[in-house]
């Protein structure tokens, strides 16, 4: 790889980057434009989101809405219609088309709708299961023009990258000034790859960007799970319905274990020991590139390769597990703790001071109507006041609460002669009671 340029963000802010180049090769900067191929769905997908929290369209759109001649796309018979959700998904059923498709971005507009008017080939009807598509983003890039009325490019530029002051970004490498030149290996060395025009593939990988404003990207994103309260251009509860789950793609044994799944325009990796990555690749013709980032520990990597291909997805995401590793299971905890409603926290302390010394008027007042169905009162009292003469006194340990959702919390109390796990959940009801209130004692290596 002649030249790689990488970036290390923390909390929105860039921390640190830096290059690596092949002898004889010119440095690259973080300021270097390079294709970023497949990671362009991500901002594809924000566009269509913006348009859709504006009103001008429905993610369960049928495609030929937008598009009257996809009317002939050739869906299987009895098969439901074609979504927008579908594409940003990759639900669609399309066939994979890697490398079909990165050979198709100047594909000029006209072209591609008769070649969409002409009929696709489908493997499976939509909706049924994931397979990676880069003509459901192209599909995509004329959905957003047909809705505004103006060209694909324009409407990113002006909804998307202006707003984030990605003044590097752009999809026409006449403005990407500076910009790495890829490269393809051959036996003997490297060959130069050549330019490619925008056109009407460029919503699933035409963008060009660099270290410094993918960055801002991946501080846009990550700031959703911060509360981040600016909601220009997209809020931050929309980002979230993009980097959440929407279909599995994949569950491994190789980075974790870990499931893996497809939002809108991202991938969402969960891994079981560290935690939930949001993350793409991008590989293209002369290029290699990945952004990822760890929503708990705020922590985000991006580097890009001007080789085609490059594996810089193995490479961020050995780095970016070994940063997180030691503080990703006290930050996931912290951030479950942040996210407590104000009753679930004050439960907390009443099924403390339960233990500490049972109070039926303290049950009255907060407990749920279901309590005293589900465990009489006196079993519930004899039990709780067993484990306080038997284990008792108690104080918290410190790191020990999980939490499943803000009205859940489940944590650990050390006792003089033994320890006692305890667990509320509160109601739905406009002011929540303690629907759940358990106390279990610790088993010899301290589970319940």
């Amino acid at each position: 790889m002649p030249m790689i340029a990488y970036g290390l963000v923390l909390g929105g802010t860039l921390v640190h980057s830096g290059s690596v180049s092949a002898e004889g090769a010119r440095m690259a900067t973080a300021q270097t434009p390079f294709r970023i191929a497949s990671m362009t769905k991500s901002f594809t997908a924000t566009t269509v989101l913006i348009l859709r929290d504006r009103g001008v369209l429905a993610l369960d759109d049928r495609l030929d809405r937008w598009l009257p001649w996809a009317s002939t796309i050739g869906l299987p018979g009895a098969a439901p219609p074609l979504t927008i959700r579908h594409l940003l998904t990759m639900t669609a059923g399309f066939p994979t088309d890697d490398p079909w498709g990165d050979r198709q971005e100047s594909l000029p507009l006209g072209a591609f709708d008769r070649l969409v008017e002409g009929g696709l080939s489908f493997c499976r009807p939509p909706g049924i299961d994931f397979e990676y598509s880069n003509l459901g983003y192209a599909l995509l890039g004329r959905v957003i023009a047909q809705a505004t009325g103006h060209d694909f490019r324009d409407v990113v530029a002006d909804l998307v990258l202006q707003p984030l002051g990605m003044a590097s970004t752009t999809f026409d490498v006449s403005d990407a000034h500076g910009h790495a030149t890829g490269f393809r290996r051959v036996d003997d060395g490297l060959v130069e790859q050549p330019e490619t025009a925008s056109g009407a593939f460029s919503p699933m990988g035409g963008l060009w960007s660099t270290v410094e404003d993918l960055a801002r990207w991946i501080a846009f994103h990550e700031a959703a799970w911060a509360d981040d309260p600016a909601d220009m251009p997209l809020s931050r509860w929309s980002r979230r319905e993009m980097q959440r789950p929407h279909i599995i793609t994949q569950v491994d044994e190789a980075e974790g274990p870990a499931a893996h799944s497809y939002g809108f325009g991202l991938y969402v990796t969960d891994d079981l020991r560290l935690g939930r990555f949001i993350h793409h690749s991008g590989g293209y013709p002369g290029f290699g590139s990945h952004m990822r980032w760890h929503p708990d520990t705020r922590w985000g990597i991006v580097a890009l390769a001007n080789r085609t291909y490059a594996p810089m997805r193995k490479v961020c995401t050995d780095v970016l597990a070994e940063i997180v590793a030691e503080d990703c299971e006290s930050a996931r905890r912290s951030r479950a703790r942040d996210a407590l409603w104000p009753v679930t926290r004050q439960a907390i302390g009443i099924a403390e001071s339960l233990l500490a010394r049972w109070d039926d008027e303290i049950v009255n007042t907060h407990g749920a109507m279901n309590l005293d169905l589900d465990q009489p009162r006196e079993e519930r009292r004899r039990q709780w006041q067993a484990l306080a003469r038997d284990l008792g006194p108690f104080q918290r340990m410190p790191d020990t609460v999980t939490t499943r959702s803000p009205a859940h919390a489940r944590w650990r109390m050390q006792g003089r002669s033994g320890d006692v796990w305890l667990e509320v959940l509160m109601s739905p009801e406009c002011e929540p009671r303690i629907q759940t209130l358990l106390a279990v004692g610790a088993d010899s290596e301290g589970r319940p």
